[in-house]
């Protein structure tokens, strides 16, 4: 590169893994920072994606392998720091391409995630525990009309919104400000 266009890449850091680099215009005399052009990231990466996949596939079964219990947040640190990429809704993406994980690794991270949150995984369906009541076709009509007696249910059944604490006093300002200050 020097030859041809007068441009040198200098490294900054450790020979096997720099953290920067400088680029030197020496027909113009100048310096620029790496990062400007392209991240320190994107220049190390020499592989394809179906590489790149493979291995970050491997990983997360290695990962899970080792660990059965680490939810997707523990996975994504590790895969941040080797590969910039993270899980998404059961995804993994690089370079605007994208890959499915399989449906067993997928289901493996969700039972995680709810067991680290106390949750039991059997317990827990994806269906709506609070289905609303069937309606017709009202695709003009914006009035729900309620009946007087689910108003009256709807109105003094809201625990759901106390966490089921129901001697909790919802309009008690200085509580609420004194659990903010923690």
């Amino acid at each position: 590169m020097k030859k041809k266009f007068g441009l040198s890449l200098v490294f900054v850091g450790k020979a096997d893994t720099p953290y920067d680099y400088i680029v030197v215009d020496h027909k113009n005399k100048t310096v620029f920072k790496g990062g400007e052009f392209l991240s320190i990231k994107e220049l190390l990466q020499f592989e394809d994606a179906t590489t790149r996949f493979t291995k970050i596939k491997q990983t997360i079964e290695d990962l899970l392998a080792d660990n059965p219990t680490l939810t997707t947040a523990d996975i994504n640190r590790i895969l941040y720091r080797q590969f910039g990429t993270r899980i998404h809704r059961g995804t993994v993406s690089w370079n605007d391409e994208t890959i499915q994980l399989r449906p067993e690794v997928t289901e493996q991270l969700r039972q995680n995630y709810l067991a680290s949150r106390g949750i039991h995984p059997s317990a827990h369906t994806a269906t709506n525990r609070n289905p609303l009541p069937p309606q017709g076709d009202n695709r003009g009509n914006d009035i729900h009309v309620q009946s007087p007696a689910s108003a009256v249910a709807a109105a003094t059944n809201r625990e759901w919104e106390l966490n089921g604490n129901m001697d909790m006093s919802v309009d008690d300002e200085e509580a609420q400000r004194r659990k903010w200050r923690r």
